[in-house]
C-alpha cells in the first residue's frame, strides 16, 4: 500500500482553488465542483464525491485527471477493489493511461498472490502494456520534472514487480530476477520484492548468494511492519537453503549481522564470502583431477564409479579412473585387495573392501574364485584376495573380482591343521590345496583330504600354493 501510495500520489493532491483554469472548454461551476470534490478531507467521501462529479461531467476535458484522483482516493483509502474498478473505466476511454495500468497491474498482484490465480493473466497484460505506455506519458502540470521522474520509476518498479511475480510463478526465474532486481533497485524496502526476488535468486539454477541477503532483508521488513510470524519463517527458509548450498552454518551470523546493519543492497563481494558446497557429483569430478589416480583409495575410486551416469563429466571422471585400475593390471598383473567376507560360498564371495563399508557391512565387491574354498572363510573375517577387477555396476556400487585365489597369509583363514589321524582315503575329486611341511615348503595337492594324507604335512589351505 505505500508503493502505490507513492505512484498514485502526484494523482491525489488536492487542487488549490488558485490555481487557474486548465485549458479547455471549462465552465466555472464546473471547475469549482471539482476542486469540492478532490479537496474532500476524507478519502473514502472525496473519492465518492469525484465519482459523483464523474457522472454530472462525463466529456469534461478534466475527465482523465479526476479518474485518477478517484483511484488514488480509493488506493489510499485501503479499497483496492474500487481503484481497480475506476482503473477499468479510466482504461476504456484512455487504454494507455499509465496510471490505471499502474493500478490494474498493482491490484491484479495482490488478489494473485491472495489465492485469485485469474487476476494474474490480466495484470500482465497491464503491466506489459504499461511499460510501452511509459515513453508516451505527459508530465501532469501538477508536477515538477523531478517529481515526474520518481513516480515514473515508481510506476516501473509495480510494472516489474508484476512481471517479477508472474515469471517467478512460472518458474521462469531468469527474467524474474531481472524484473524484481529492477524494481528493488527503485523500491529496496518493498518486502515482498525482496521476498520473491530471493527465492528467485535462490531457486534459479545456479543459486545465486545474493538470494540470502534479500531474504534476510525480507524477513528484516516484516518484523519491522510487526508481523513476527512472517519474519521467523522467511529466515527459517533462508537458514535451511544456506546449510544446503555452503554445507555448514559458517558465516551465517556474520551475514545476519551484516543485513541487520541497515545496508539496503548486498555488498560486492557478498558471492566470495559464500561459497557453494559440492555436490556428490561434483566431488566426484573433482577427485578424478588428481594427478596420479592410481593413489587413490578404494573408497574414493568407488566414489568416482558410482556417479558415472550422473553427467558427461562425470562419465569422463570414471572413465579416466578405470582406466587407471586397468593400468595396475597390465600384462596379466593381479591386486592384492583386503576385504572383509559379507557372505560365502564355495566359489564366491560377498565382501566389502573400502572401509565405509567394511565398517557398515555393506558388500561392495564381488569375487569369483579360481578354485572352491573349503572350509570356507566365516562372515566377518578379514582376508586378502588376489585377482582380477574385471568389471564394476555404479548403483548400487559393486566391483566384480574374477580370477580370485587367497593371498598367501590369508590361506590358513580358509584351511587349518591337519587333523589326527590322517586320512586313509580320499576322493579324487578336484579341489586345489596348498599343503604346507614342517620346514615350511609348500605342495599343491588335489584337494584338502590329499594334502593331509600326506605325514610331511602340517597344515593345508584352501586353493594352490601361490
Amino acid at each position: 500500500m505505500l508503493c502505490a501510495g507513492l505512484v498514485f500520489a502526484g494523482a491525489s493532491a488536492r487542487a488549490q482553488p488558485s490555481q487557474p483554469l486548465p485549458p479547455g472548454v471549462i465552465y466555472p461551476g464546473e471547475y469549482n465542483n471539482y476542486l469540492s470534490a478532490i479537496n474532500t478531507p476524507d478519502l473514502t467521501a472525496r473519492a465518492q464525491a469525484i465519482e459523483i462529479w464523474l457522472t454530472w461531467y462525463p466529456y469534461s476535458v478534466l475527465r482523465a485527471g479526476a479518474f485518477e484522483a478517484a483511484m488514488a482516493a480509493w488506493q489510499s483509502a485501503g479499497n483496492p477493489a474500487k481503484a481497480d474498478a475506476v482503473a477499468m473505466r479510466l482504461l476504456q476511454a484512455d487504454p494507455d493511461n499509465v496510471r490505471a495500468l499502474a493500478n490494474r497491474a498493482y491490484s491484479g498482484r495482490a488478489r494473485a498472490m491472495a489465492g485469485e490465480e485469474a487476476a494474474l493473466a490480466p495484470a500482465v497484460t497491464a503491466a506489459q502494456r504499461g511499460v510501452l505506455a511509459m515513453s508516451k506519458w505527459q508530465k501532469p502540470a501538477s508536477l515538477s520534472e523531478a517529481e515526474f521522474s520518481t513516480v515514473k520509476l515508481q510506476v516501473l518498479a509495480v510494472f516489474d514487480g508484476t512481471l517479477g511475480y508472474a515469471a517467478l510463478q512460472a518458474k521462469d526465474y531468469l527474467h524474474a530476477r531481472k524484473h524484481f532486481l529492477a524494481a528493488v533497485s527503485v523500491e529496496p524496502d518493498n518486502l515482498q520484492d525482496c521476498y520473491q526476488l530471493s527465492v528467485a535468486l535462490l531457486e534459479g539454477q545456479p543459486p545465486d548468494p545474493q538470494g540470502f541477503w534479500y531474504a534476510l532483508r525480507a524477513a528484516s521488513l516484516a518484523r519491522a511492519a510487526k508481523n513476527g510470524v512472517a519474519g521467523e519463517s522467511i529466515e527459517k527458509y533462508t537458514r535451511s537453503w544456506y546449510l544446503h548450498y555452503h554445507g555448514s552454518d559458517e558465516g551465517w551470523d556474520r551475514l545476519v549481522s551484516r543485513v541487520a546493519s541497515g545496508d539496503k543492497r548486498p555488498p560486492n563481494d557478498l558471492s566470495s564470502t559464500i561459497t557453494r558446497a559440492l555436490t556428490a557429483s561434483e566431488a566426484a569430478v573433482q577427485m578424478a583431477n588428481v594427478v596420479n589416480l592410481s593413489a587413490l583409495s578404494f573408497g574414493e575410486w568407488e566414489f568416482v564409479l558410482a556417479h558415472r551416469d550422473d553427467s558427461p563429466d562425470n562419465q569422463a571422471a570414471a572413465e579416466k579412473v578405470w582406466k587407471a585400475i586397468g593400468e595396475k593390471q597390465r600384462g596379466g598383473a593381479r591386486l592384492k585387495l583386503p576385504v572383509k567376507v559379507i557372505a560365502a560360498s564355495p566359489e564366491r564371495l560377498e565382501a566389502a573392501l573400502a572401509e565405509q563399508n567394511q565398517s557398515s557391512n555393506t558388500a561392495d565387491i564381488e569375487i569369483a574364485m579360481a578354485h572352491e574354498l573349503r572350509p570356507m572363510p566365516a562372515a566377518g573375517t578379514v582376508i586378502s584376495i588376489i585377482g582380477v577387477l574385471s568389471d564394476y555396476r555404479p548403483t548400487p556400487f559393486l566391483f566384480f573380482l574374477t580370477k580370485a585365489e587367497l593371498a598367501e597369509e590369508s590361506m590358513p583363514v580358509a584351511g587349518g591343521a591337519c587333523a589326527t589321524p590322517r586320512p586313509q582315503m580320499c576322493t579324487r575329486d578336484y579341489r586345489p590345496a596348498c599343503g604346507v611341511r614342517q620346514d615350511g615348503s609348500r605342495r599343491t595337492y588335489g584337494n584338502a583330504c590329499s594334502a593331509c594324507a600326506d605325514p610331511d604335512i602340517v597344515s593345508q589351505a584352501a586353493g594352490a600354493c601361490p
